[in-house]
């Protein structure tokens, strides 16, 4: 980040506004449905997403939840099914858990979720819907945000409705313990102005060529936006414990190498028919299977993250 871009603190005092206010005053001055003209300047808009960039990856969103960020550089690599799968099993775990859907366009979150919204993000930017009618509930109590499939103006979000989803996001952070957001694969800025809002980064990937390379080009994007919070990696559907980790091993090479960073493994889930069978009954792999070898592994990776969360005496003391 550059030190002649404004903080949020600064472009909130241009506004006359407060801190808080900023992207509440986003939503309240945009008129119109997604993709028209806001009633503010595009300069302005533009000047507001720099400053939310500054200050979410110097302090993260305010107060609350733990957020984590799930990516991919490639599609097809299973980051949906692992996101739902570790949102189910934090919910039955006793945190309070939120997904949501950042998959713009291509939703499908809540299909693995075998649940039905009947909103999705998509009417909430266009007005047709409150923050709180998009919420559903899904095994054991998770909360998920559908983010709408299917529909051109999501898949070409534009600044004004990246904020307004920003501001949705830290207006629920208080209420949960963690907060999931399923993003897009690749490198947009569909992807890459949410992944700035998280304490923490999974990327995931597979042992094929393509996905480690995909995988390494969103790790250094991110790095090169100024994103300095932990980056964690899950190898997905490997024929053997010793296939994932080293492609661990090659990511992480790479990375400290390139980038200086130093990449954490998360984990890695095996190769499993179980996984399909659960997409046939449209449930979490967990609840459909919970005996199967990459629910055991799941369960693993959970147990790690969890490390990262408050104690769930501490919340309810």
């Amino acid at each position: 980040m550059t030190e002649s871009r404004k903080t949020l603190a600064q472009v909130a005092k241009q506004l006359d506004i407060g801190e808080e206010q900023v992207l509440a005053a986003i939503r309240l001055a945009s008129s119109g449905p997604v993709g028209t003209a806001p009633a503010i300047s595009t300069p302005m808009l533009e000047e507001l997403m720099r400053a939310v960039r500054t200050e979410t990856d110097r302090h993260g969103l305010p107060g609350g939840a733990r957020i984590f960020g799930v990516t991919s550089g490639k599609g097809g690599v299973g980051k949906t099914s692992l996101t739902v799968n570790l949102a189910t099993e934090l919910a039955a775990a006793g945190h309070r858990t939120l997904l949501v859907d950042l998959d713009l366009g291509l939703s499908n979150a809540h299909i693995l979720a075998g649940l039905k919204p009947q909103q999705t993000l998509s009417d909430y930017l266009d007005g047709t819907a409150k923050l709180a009618d998009l919420i559903v509930d899904g095994p054991h109590g998770v909360k998920l945000i559908a983010g709408g499939s299917g529909i051109q103006e999501m898949a070409n979000l534009d600044d004004r409705g990246r904020l307004e989803i920003i501001g949705a996001i830290s207006e629920l952070r208080p209420f949960c313990d963690v907060i999931l957001l399923d993003t897009g694969a690749g490198v947009s800025s569909s992807v890459t102005d949410f992944l700035a809002v998280c304490d923490h980064t999974i990327v995931v990937t597979t042992s094929n060529f393509a996905a480690i390379a995909d995988a390494y080009g969103i790790i250094k994007i991110v790095c090169q936006e100024g994103y300095d919070k932990p980056i964690h990696v899950v190898v997905n559907r490997v024929k053997s414990p010793t296939e994932g980790e080293q492609v661990y091993a090659k990511l992480k090479g790479c990375t400290e190498r390139f980038l200086s960073l130093n990449l954490n493994w998360l984990g890695l889930l095996p190769e499993d028919h179980s996984v399909e069978g659960a997409v046939l009954q449209r449930l979490p792999f967990c609840e459909a299977f919970p005996a199967s070898t990459v629910t055991r592994y799941l369960k693993k990776i959970v147990s790690t993250l969890e490390s990262y969360l408050p104690a769930l005496h501490a919340r309810t003391s």
